[in-house]
């Protein structure tokens, strides 16, 4: 990005590439353990539409920190490079899948807990680019609103 760019951002831009550097590290972890649970559920007849919709979430999640990618690039930043600090760096932690591939309900509320906090983690950094960075609060907006999409695909479920 541009000088005039940087200086139009009204926050720290170094505090805000952290944020999203935290944010980053999230959508990996997720791309990662989705992907995994997708591979790996079985149990019941409902396993394949499980296992097909965390492979298709992990897939937009994968979109997500390509975004988020670009957007600390742009800002100056560089995108966490060191894998094994994924889960250090990351706001949640990595969403460590149940034990039992067959205890479909745990895989789901796993999700679910891994995108309430992701859906938090948005929303605060909704809150805080409204008004100062339009370019990055765009970019969290659209991620905010696939992550309370996925939440709902979820809980329905276990409905």
């Amino acid at each position: 990005m541009g000088s005039k760019g940087k200086q139009i951002v009204g926050l720290d831009v170094t505090d805000l590439i952290a944020d999203l550097n935290r944010a980053y590290a999230d959508e990996w972890l997720a791309v990662y353990a989705y992907n995994y649970m997708g591979q790996v559920v079985t149990g019941r007849p409902a396993a394949k539409q499980l296992s097909a919709l965390l492979l298709d979430t992990s897939k937009d999640e994968l979109e997500h920190q390509q975004e988020l990618a670009a957007r600390i690039v742009s800002l100056g930043g560089k995108p966490l490079a060191d894998i094994s600090q994924l889960a250090a760096s990351s706001n949640d932690g990595y969403p460590t899948p149940p034990a039992n591939e067959k205890d479909f309900d745990a895989i789901v509320k796993t999700v679910i807990a891994a995108e309430r906090g992701t859906i938090e983690v948005y929303n605060k950094l909704a809150q805080k680019t409204h008004g100062k960075d339009m370019i990055t609060y765009n970019l969290v907006v659209h991620i905010l609103t696939e992550e309370i999409e996925h939440e709902d695909e979820f809980e329905n479920l276990l409905s």
